[in-house]
């Protein structure tokens, strides 16, 4: 009975020990053993990312070992029983020895090897790889007749949807702060962006004369609104550069103002329509510029995109006290509010919680939804939203009062 115990205790601890070290392999993620190997580096991870980028090697050492130590382990207790208690109890023992190894030899071992992977793996690491290698010819063997079937090349790589589900993750777990998630999962939206969608419309954009003399532009240079300034030559549509507001301004104070604006330009940069924001991105950063002034297909200016721009796709609105729009949103009950045309859809999703499907103004989205400059009173609903125009310009629409009502289904027009 000592010797059957004995050789039970061996084999449960030998299959034990390799259903673990099989648990942990499989268990560690590759990238994570890329990244100790490449910052740790050492012996262990080195040799484990060796194992995990052939896979083949490992999966085969790792069950020709676990049925050898089965099988021999089954055959020796089988012979002792037989010799000692007779062939009858060969059945009961084979129940017995089933059980032992399905809880002691594989449920706990893999278990523990699953939620300590990355310790385990390591340490297991060397050993496996000095047992691939003794097992060099049954490796060989194995794979000449599986690798037809079921190995092929395995192609290491991360997907968008999964790096944005692991950042998603990480931030629930506290592993990254939510605003680091967010960042992560809204880069991968630049490739989805155009210029067209996160430019400052023609009609917003402030343009200078380039013919005019500095003096002349005085009182447009000292109140711009902004920082840079599209040149023209004659029209609009024959831009010739970008005027920036503090050399025009050292001008005014150095007394050279009689120069032509043109004179202190540079040239404009034009990107279509469609130019996709991380390409933009780094169309900025080799021209070593922050603005770049969108073209349609007739070669037409349409509006202005900036640096900031981008920026603020990842990091939300950055609001400069000059760009301050008065009223942009005002709050007037806990369901209503009065927004500014050019407010972002954004914005209101924001504010109310929905979810309207739209990068463009508040102006952009009625006139896109009715078809045409609406009056005074003109209403429109959707999505749970109730939008009602308060002041519509010649072109645009100025102020609009937004209230949220509830089983608001589809769209309407009144």
């Amino acid at each position: 009975m000592f010797t059957i115990g004995v050789v039970v205790f061996v084999v449960l601890v030998l299959d034990g020990l390799v259903s673990m070290a099989e648990a942990a392999f499989f268990s560690v993620p590759f990238n994570r053993v890329r990244l100790l190997a490449e910052r740790k580096k050492t012996r262990s991870a080195k040799i484990l990312l060796g194992l995990k980028e052939n896979n083949e090697v490992p999966i085969t050492t790792l069950i020709s070992l676990s049925n050898i130590i089965t099988i021999a382990g089954s055959v020796i207790i089988g012979a002792l029983i037989e010799r000692s208690f007779g062939s009858w109890w060969l059945a009961v023992a084979s129940a017995v020895l089933t059980f032992l190894i399905m809880v002691f030899a594989e449920i706990i071992p893999k278990n523990l090897g699953a939620r300590h992977a990355q310790f385990i793996a390591l340490l297991s690491a060397p050993l496996l790889k000095a047992v691939s290698v003794a097992f060099g010819p049954v490796i060989w063997f194995v794979s000449r007749i599986v690798k037809p079937i079921a190995y092929r090349k395995r192609i290491f790589s991360t997907s968008e949807e999964e790096i944005s589900f692991l950042a998603q993750v990480g931030s629930k777990e506290g592993a990254i702060e939510e605003g680091e998630s967010q960042i992560i999962q809204k880069a991968f939206s630049l490739n989805d962006i155009t210029a067209q969608d996160i430019m400052t419309p023609r009609i917003r954009v402030q343009f200078i004369d380039g013919n005019q003399t500095i003096d002349d532009a005085r009182e447009e240079i000292l109140f711009a609104k902004h920082s840079r300034l599209p040149v023209f030559d004659g029209t609009r549509d024959n831009l010739i550069g970008i005027a920036y507001q503090r050399d025009l301004l050292r001008s005014l104070a150095g007394g050279t103002g009689g120069e032509s604006i043109r004179a202190h330009s540079t040239p404009a940069f034009f990107v279509p329509e469609s130019r996709l924001a991380d390409d933009l991105l780094r169309d900025f950063q080799k021209k070593k510029t922050h603005i770049a002034v969108v073209v349609d297909e007739h070669g037409s200016s349409t509006g202005v995109v900036g640096l900031e721009d981008i920026l603020e796709e990842l990091v939300g609105e950055m609001i400069d006290d000059r760009e301050v729009v008065p009223e942009t949103i005002k709050r007037v009950s806990r369901n209503e509010i009065i927004v500014h045309g050019q407010t972002k859809i954004e914005s209101l999703n924001h504010f109310f919680n929905t979810s309207i499907k739209s990068r463009k103004t508040v102006n952009g989205f009625l006139l896109g939804k009715l078809g045409h400059i609406p009056k005074n009173g003109e209403y429109y609903e959707t999505d749970g939203l109730l939008f009602t125009i308060e002041h519509a310009a010649e072109r645009a629409i100025e102020r609009v009062r937004v209230q949220k009502k509830e089983n608001v289904q589809s769209d309407a027009k009144f």
